[in-house]
């Protein structure tokens, strides 16, 4: 059982709900997340509405596995996919256009958070 007392949860809801900055508020099914309180930092957009949002990883999972996860142990593989550090809400438009590229190659279009998101990626990229 998650530690909101549901066990339908799945890891997109628990990951909104942690990453929320008011106590999120559950769809009527009691398995998702429908509202909280979200600052998407690719774009500096705030949103209330979690279907507004992805989950992208910092350091995309095919990314890591071209630079040697894919030689990792399946548990190692599956912390680092649902690492907190390595997860961030984000606009669908801003994970498509980032899609699987590190930050030679893309940067988030909100300015003010590219030295932090690159600080964060090479955190992150260093378990690589």
């Amino acid at each position: 059982m998650d530690r909101y007392g549901r066990d339908c949860l799945d890891t997109r809801a628990e990951l909104l709900a942690d990453l929320s900055t008011v106590s999120v508020t559950l769809a009527s099914s009691g398995c998702s997340v429908a509202h909280g309180r979200w600052a998407a930092p690719h774009t500096g957009q705030v949103t209330t509405e979690a279907r507004d949002l992805e989950i992208d990883h910092v350091v995309p999972l095919h990314y890591a596995w071209m630079h040697g996860a894919d030689r990792w142990p399946a548990a190692k593989r599956k912390h680092f996919a649902f690492d907190p550090a390595n997860t961030l809400p984000v606009t669908p438009s801003a994970n498509r256009s980032k899609g699987s590229r590190g930050p030679l190659d893309w940067l988030p279009p909100d300015r003010s958070f590219c030295c932090l998101y690159v600080l964060r990626f090479r955190r992150v990229a260093e378990q690589l």
